[in-house]
C-alpha cells in the first residue's frame, strides 16, 4: 500500500532486525572482535603521543611545538587519515611493535 512514506514491509524489517541481532552477536562483540578492536585503540592512541612528542616525524606543514596542542592537533588529524596498513607500518617502525602487538590480518 502506498502512503507517501518510505519504510520496509514488516516481513522485511524483521528479517533485517534478525540480521543485525546476528552481526552484533557473532561479528562485532564476539570476544575476538574486542580484542582486534582494542589493539587498533591503543595502536592509534600510541601513534598520536608519538607524533605529538615527535612532531619532526610528521610532514612540514603539519609541525608544531613537542608536546603543544597544535602538535596533538596535528598528529590527531595526521593518524586519521592513514590507512590501516600504513599505521600498523608505522607502529612497528616507529614504535618498535612486535607483529604480536599489532592488529591482525594486516600485512606489515
Amino acid at each position: 500500500m502506498k502512503t507517501g512514506r518510505i519504510g520496509m514491509e514488516p516481513d522485511i524489517a524483521e528479517a533485517l532486525a534478525a540480521f543485525r541481532k546476528f552481526n552484533y552477536e557473532e561479528v562485532y562483540l564476539r570476544p575476538e572482535s574486542r580484542h582486534q578492536a582494542d589493539q587498533v585503540i591503543a595502536l592509534l592512541r600510541a601513534l598520536v603521543e608519538f607524533y605529538t612528542v615527535s612532531p619532526d616525524h610528521l610532514p612540514e606543514d603539519l609541525r608544531f611545538t613537542s608536546g603543544s596542542s597544535q602538535a596533538q592537533h596535528s598528529a590527531v588529524a595526521y593518524v586519521a587519515g592513514m590507512t590501516d596498513r600504513f599505521a600498523c607500518r608505522q607502529g612497528a617502525v616507529l614504535l618498535g611493535w612486535s607483529e604480536d602487538r599489532l592488529p591482525q590480518g594486516i600485512d606489515v
